[in-house]
């Protein structure tokens, strides 16, 4: 697989994730509270955030490769 095929399928993964996190926050928004950071509401949020992290590094590692390899 190529850097660009790659970028792209990890780009499309990222609009997945805006796309929880929009709806997520939408309906959980009111439950979030940050004194009790210890919900399963929060569990799931860190979790997808720990992932949205990792993804965002990947991009910028490929695109990365990809302005080298010009």
């Amino acid at each position: 697989m190529d850097y660009k095929t790659k970028r792209h399928e990890l780009l499309v993964q990222k609009m997945k994730l805006d796309k929880f996190f929009t709806m997520y926050l939408d309906k959980f928004d009111n439950q979030m509270d940050s004194e009790k950071p210890n919900t399963p509401v929060w569990k799931l949020f860190k979790q997808k955030s720990a992932e949205y992290t990792k993804l965002c590094q990947e991009i910028r590692n490929v695109e990365y490769w990809i302005k080298k390899s010009v």
